[in-house]
């Protein structure tokens, strides 16, 4: 009786899947400090923020926590040029994650998961841009998930990328500008911007349960029809 062959598509996603996974339990072993010493390190050297930019966009792309690098750049560079470095290292590390989803494991995604696969790109393609900007409001959606996991599906580049932009600047800045002010906890704009973080956190709380109970009614609809 011979064995089923594991196609080309789906071996790509598994190792994809393992390298991400291997990059996680590098981060957790390094701990959060390292990696803040390393973004320190990079802004002191003779690159300055572009050697920060770099190890930013690195490590979104392995996987590494966003809030790590955000909160690193507005303690490190000063809100100032912190909140645009933060945005901009972010949106191109998701953007890059976004094109290896899509070049490695889209085929296959949809190799393993078929017709369900079909129902989920068909609704993203009418709703991707505003799909993406919901979740990426959310401060409780795992940001370098989403990255990869909209590369697996047929979510839009451009619509990716600009919904992204948009949903990503909110939390960037005031992550990052909290982070500027932590020397002074008391200050008004310090507890000023957390209250703003907390309520935001709360509040997508109840939007993405709000926003994912409606999206799986629209796969039921798609799926009986």
């Amino acid at each position: 009786m011979s064995r089923p062959k594991i196609s080309l598509a789906l071996v790509r996603l598994i190792v994809l899947a393992l390298v991400l996974i291997a990059a996680v339990v590098t981060v957790a072993i390094v701990g959060t400090d390292g990696i803040t010493d390393l973004l320190s390190d990079a802004a002191d050297s003779r690159l300055g923020i572009a050697a920060f930019v770099g190890v930013y966009i690195l490590g979104v792309v392995l996987m590494v926590p966003g809030t790590i690098f955000t909160l690193a750049s507005g303690a490190i560079l000063g809100f100032a040029v912190g909140f645009p470095v933060a945005l901009v290292s972010a949106l191109v590390g998701a953007t890059i994650a976004f094109f290896i989803a899509k070049a490695v494991g889209k085929e296959g995604m949809n190799e393993l998961l078929g017709d369900r696969t079909a129902s989920i790109d068909d609704w993203l393609m009418e709703n991707d841009f505003l799909s993406i900007l919901i979740l990426r409001l959310m401060p409780i959606v795992p940001f370098n998930g989403l990255n990869y996991a909209s590369g697996l599906t047929a979510v839009r580049p451009t619509r990716y990328i600009l919904a992204s932009a948009i949903g990503i600047a909110p939390g960037a800045g005031l992550s990052s500008f909290a982070a500027s002010r932590a020397d002074e906890p008391g200050s008004a704009a310090f507890i000023g911007a957390s209250i703003v973080l907390i309520v935001l956190v709360v509040g997508s709380a109840f939007a993405a349960k709000r926003f994912t109970s409606a999206r799986k009614a629209k796969l039921a609809e798609s799926g009986d029809a």
